[in-house]
Protein backbone atom coordinates (compact mmCIF):
# COMPACT_ATOMS: atom_id res chain seq x y z
CA UNK A 1 0.00 0.00 0.00
CA UNK A 2 1.24 3.39 -1.26
CA UNK A 3 2.12 5.75 1.63
CA UNK A 4 1.28 9.20 0.50
CA UNK A 5 1.99 12.53 1.81
CA UNK A 6 -1.23 12.74 4.09
CA UNK A 7 -0.62 9.48 5.26
CA UNK A 8 -4.23 9.19 4.76
CA UNK A 9 -3.23 6.03 2.19
CA UNK A 10 -2.42 4.05 5.16
CA UNK A 11 -6.06 3.66 5.73
CA UNK A 12 -7.56 3.32 1.98
CA UNK A 13 -6.18 1.82 -1.09
CA UNK A 14 -5.34 4.24 -3.76
CA UNK A 15 -9.03 4.07 -5.88
CA UNK A 16 -10.74 4.84 -2.43
CA UNK A 17 -8.70 7.90 -1.89
CA UNK A 18 -9.26 8.95 -5.84
CA UNK A 19 -12.80 8.59 -4.95
CA UNK A 20 -12.81 10.81 -1.79
CA UNK A 21 -10.91 13.27 -3.81
CA UNK A 22 -13.84 13.55 -6.62
CA UNK A 23 -16.31 14.04 -3.90
CA UNK A 24 -14.31 16.81 -1.87
CA UNK A 25 -13.18 18.33 -5.57
CA UNK A 26 -16.40 18.63 -6.20
CA UNK A 27 -18.12 19.97 -3.15
CA UNK A 28 -15.09 22.45 -3.21
CA UNK A 29 -16.27 23.82 -6.68
CA UNK A 30 -19.45 24.43 -5.13
CA UNK A 31 -18.64 26.04 -2.11
CA UNK A 32 -16.13 28.20 -3.87
CA UNK A 33 -18.33 29.47 -6.96
CA UNK A 34 -21.90 28.81 -5.25
CA UNK A 35 -21.42 28.81 -1.17
CA UNK A 36 -23.96 32.01 -0.59
CA UNK A 37 -26.60 29.43 -1.66
CA UNK A 38 -25.51 26.40 0.30
CA UNK A 39 -23.40 28.16 3.49
CA UNK A 40 -25.84 27.72 6.03
CA UNK A 41 -25.93 23.89 5.20
CA UNK A 42 -21.97 24.10 5.49
CA UNK A 43 -22.15 26.06 8.97
CA UNK A 44 -24.70 22.89 9.90
CA UNK A 45 -22.17 20.42 9.06
CA UNK A 46 -19.26 22.10 10.27
CA UNK A 47 -20.95 23.04 13.58
CA UNK A 48 -21.78 18.69 14.02
CA UNK A 49 -18.08 17.68 13.46
CA UNK A 50 -17.10 20.22 16.13
CA UNK A 51 -19.55 19.09 18.59
CA UNK A 52 -18.90 15.62 18.01
CA UNK A 53 -14.87 15.88 18.45
CA UNK A 54 -15.53 17.78 21.50
CA UNK A 55 -18.43 15.54 22.83
CA UNK A 56 -16.19 12.35 21.71
CA UNK A 57 -12.94 13.93 23.45
CA UNK A 58 -15.30 14.87 26.31
CA UNK A 59 -16.74 11.26 26.49
CA UNK A 60 -14.28 9.03 25.88
CA UNK A 61 -12.21 10.92 28.98
CA UNK A 62 -15.15 10.13 31.60
CA UNK A 63 -16.18 6.40 30.41
CA UNK A 64 -14.54 5.07 27.58
CA UNK A 65 -15.25 5.15 23.49
CA UNK A 66 -18.57 3.54 24.05
CA UNK A 67 -19.55 6.88 26.52
CA UNK A 68 -17.63 9.31 23.84
CA UNK A 69 -19.38 7.96 20.65
CA UNK A 70 -22.90 8.37 22.42
CA UNK A 71 -21.68 11.82 23.86
CA UNK A 72 -20.17 12.37 20.62
CA UNK A 73 -23.34 11.99 18.76
CA UNK A 74 -25.43 14.44 20.96
CA UNK A 75 -22.17 16.77 20.84
CA UNK A 76 -22.60 16.58 16.95
CA UNK A 77 -26.23 17.43 17.24
CA UNK A 78 -26.20 20.08 19.29
CA UNK A 79 -22.79 21.72 17.39
CA UNK A 80 -25.13 21.70 14.19
CA UNK A 81 -28.25 23.19 15.48
CA UNK A 82 -25.84 25.98 16.93
CA UNK A 83 -24.34 26.79 14.07
CA UNK A 84 -27.47 26.86 12.25
CA UNK A 85 -29.23 29.00 14.80
CA UNK A 86 -25.88 31.15 14.95
CA UNK A 87 -24.86 30.55 11.26
CA UNK A 88 -23.53 34.30 11.15
CA UNK A 89 -21.04 34.34 14.12
CA UNK A 90 -20.17 31.07 13.45
CA UNK A 91 -19.18 31.68 9.47
CA UNK A 92 -17.28 34.71 12.18
CA UNK A 93 -15.54 31.69 14.21
CA UNK A 94 -14.84 29.61 10.73
CA UNK A 95 -13.28 32.90 9.49
CA UNK A 96 -11.02 33.57 12.16
CA UNK A 97 -9.99 30.08 12.35
CA UNK A 98 -8.61 30.64 8.95
CA UNK A 99 -7.31 34.00 9.56
CA UNK A 100 -4.89 32.36 12.90
CA UNK A 101 -3.78 29.09 10.96
CA UNK A 102 -2.79 31.78 8.34
CA UNK A 103 -1.34 34.42 10.70
CA UNK A 104 0.14 31.34 12.88
CA UNK A 105 1.85 29.79 9.76
CA UNK A 106 3.32 32.76 7.50
CA UNK A 107 4.98 34.65 10.85
CA UNK A 108 5.59 31.97 13.21
CA UNK A 109 3.82 33.74 16.30
CA UNK A 110 0.13 33.11 17.89
CA UNK A 111 0.02 36.53 18.45
CA UNK A 112 -0.42 37.77 15.59
CA UNK A 113 -2.51 35.04 14.51
CA UNK A 114 -4.80 35.78 17.25
CA UNK A 115 -4.79 39.23 15.98
CA UNK A 116 -5.66 37.57 12.48
CA UNK A 117 -8.41 36.13 13.63
CA UNK A 118 -9.83 38.80 15.46
CA UNK A 119 -10.20 41.15 12.74
CA UNK A 120 -11.17 38.83 10.78
CA UNK A 121 -14.15 37.88 13.34
CA UNK A 122 -15.39 41.51 13.16
CA UNK A 123 -15.51 42.27 9.46
CA UNK A 124 -17.03 39.04 8.73
CA UNK A 125 -19.61 39.63 11.20
CA UNK A 126 -19.94 43.57 9.93
CA UNK A 127 -19.24 42.41 6.38
CA UNK A 128 -21.44 39.36 6.49
CA UNK A 129 -23.06 39.42 2.70
CA UNK A 130 -19.81 39.67 1.19
CA UNK A 131 -18.19 37.61 3.99
CA UNK A 132 -19.94 34.72 2.47
CA UNK A 133 -18.63 34.89 -0.57
CA UNK A 134 -15.29 35.04 0.52
CA UNK A 135 -15.17 32.61 3.38
CA UNK A 136 -16.67 29.87 1.49
CA UNK A 137 -14.68 30.50 -1.40
CA UNK A 138 -11.56 30.03 0.65
CA UNK A 139 -13.14 26.58 2.28
CA UNK A 140 -13.88 25.25 -1.15
CA UNK A 141 -10.24 26.25 -2.61
CA UNK A 142 -9.15 24.57 0.28
CA UNK A 143 -10.90 21.57 -0.28
CA UNK A 144 -9.88 21.27 -4.27
CA UNK A 145 -6.24 21.61 -3.17
CA UNK A 146 -6.95 18.80 -0.49
CA UNK A 147 -8.76 16.48 -3.52
CA UNK A 148 -5.90 17.68 -6.09
CA UNK A 149 -3.22 15.99 -4.01
CA UNK A 150 -4.80 13.23 -2.23
CA UNK A 151 -5.68 12.48 -5.80
CA UNK A 152 -2.41 13.00 -7.25
CA UNK A 153 -4.52 14.19 -10.43
CA UNK A 154 -1.10 16.72 -10.44
CA UNK A 155 1.81 17.68 -8.36
CA UNK A 156 1.70 19.78 -5.42
CA UNK A 157 2.93 23.08 -7.44
CA UNK A 158 -0.25 22.53 -9.51
CA UNK A 159 -2.53 21.27 -6.77
CA UNK A 160 -1.25 25.08 -4.98
CA UNK A 161 -1.68 27.45 -8.34
CA UNK A 162 -5.41 25.71 -8.62
CA UNK A 163 -6.48 25.81 -4.94
CA UNK A 164 -5.93 30.04 -5.03
CA UNK A 165 -7.01 29.98 -8.38
CA UNK A 166 -10.28 28.41 -7.04
CA UNK A 167 -10.22 31.03 -3.77
CA UNK A 168 -10.01 33.80 -6.03
CA UNK A 169 -12.39 33.35 -9.09
CA UNK A 170 -14.96 31.84 -6.67
CA UNK A 171 -15.00 35.03 -4.73
CA UNK A 172 -14.43 37.38 -7.59
CA UNK A 173 -17.80 35.42 -8.73
CA UNK A 174 -19.33 35.15 -5.45
CA UNK A 175 -18.89 38.53 -4.92
CA UNK A 176 -20.21 39.60 -8.13
CA UNK A 177 -23.32 38.31 -7.23
CA UNK A 178 -23.72 39.92 -4.17
CA UNK A 179 -23.85 43.60 -6.45
CA UNK A 180 -26.31 42.15 -8.83
CA UNK A 181 -28.74 41.28 -5.73
CA UNK A 182 -28.38 44.48 -4.44
CA UNK A 183 -28.20 46.04 -7.28
CA UNK A 184 -32.00 44.14 -8.75
CA UNK A 185 -33.44 45.01 -4.55
CA UNK A 186 -32.69 48.87 -5.39
CA UNK A 187 -34.75 48.97 -8.69
CA UNK A 188 -37.45 46.40 -7.45
CA UNK A 189 -39.67 48.15 -5.58
CA UNK A 190 -39.93 50.68 -8.70
CA UNK A 191 -40.21 48.62 -11.38
CA UNK A 192 -42.51 46.37 -9.03
CA UNK A 193 -44.84 49.39 -8.96
CA UNK A 194 -44.64 49.53 -12.76
CA UNK A 195 -46.09 46.33 -12.90
CA UNK A 196 -48.84 46.69 -10.98
CA UNK A 197 -50.11 50.03 -12.13
CA UNK A 198 -50.06 48.82 -15.82
CA UNK A 199 -52.09 45.40 -14.22
CA UNK A 200 -54.96 47.36 -12.62
CA UNK A 201 -56.52 49.96 -13.84
CA UNK A 202 -55.02 53.37 -13.54
CA UNK A 203 -56.70 55.38 -10.76
CA UNK A 204 -56.84 59.40 -11.49
CA UNK A 205 -54.53 61.23 -9.44
CA UNK A 206 -56.41 62.45 -6.64
CA UNK A 207 -57.12 66.41 -6.70
CA UNK A 208 -54.59 68.16 -4.44
CA UNK A 209 -52.26 65.09 -3.56
CA UNK A 210 -49.21 65.80 -5.35
CA UNK A 211 -45.71 64.55 -4.46
CA UNK A 212 -43.40 66.99 -1.88
CA UNK A 213 -40.43 66.61 -3.79
CA UNK A 214 -41.51 67.13 -7.61
CA UNK A 215 -44.84 68.55 -7.11
CA UNK A 216 -46.25 66.04 -9.67
CA UNK A 217 -49.31 63.56 -9.61
CA UNK A 218 -49.24 60.77 -7.38
CA UNK A 219 -50.64 57.48 -8.19
CA UNK A 220 -52.24 55.07 -5.92
CA UNK A 221 -51.04 51.66 -6.15
CA UNK A 222 -54.13 49.57 -4.58
CA UNK A 223 -51.57 46.45 -3.86
CA UNK A 224 -49.43 48.68 -1.80
CA UNK A 225 -52.36 51.30 -0.55
CA UNK A 226 -49.63 54.09 -1.20
CA UNK A 227 -49.20 56.76 -3.41
CA UNK A 228 -46.40 55.93 -5.88
CA UNK A 229 -44.45 59.10 -7.95
CA UNK A 230 -43.38 57.95 -11.44
CA UNK A 231 -41.23 60.90 -11.68
CA UNK A 232 -39.30 60.45 -8.96
CA UNK A 233 -39.53 56.72 -8.52
CA UNK A 234 -40.63 56.66 -4.76
CA UNK A 235 -43.43 56.15 -2.88
CA UNK A 236 -45.16 59.00 -0.92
Amino acid sequence: MQQGPTGFENYATQDVLVLISIVLLVVGLLLAFAGRTVWKHVMSFIGAIIGGLLGFTFGTAIGGWLVGFIVGMLGAMIGSAMFVFLSELALGLVAGLLAYILGDAVTGSQIVGLVAAVVAFGLTVVFIKEAIGVVTAIVGGLLVGIALVWSEFVDMTMAVIAMFAVMVFGAAVQLMGVREEERRMREHPAAQAAAVAASVPSTPPIPGRSCPKCSGPLTYIPEYNRFYCYKCQRYD
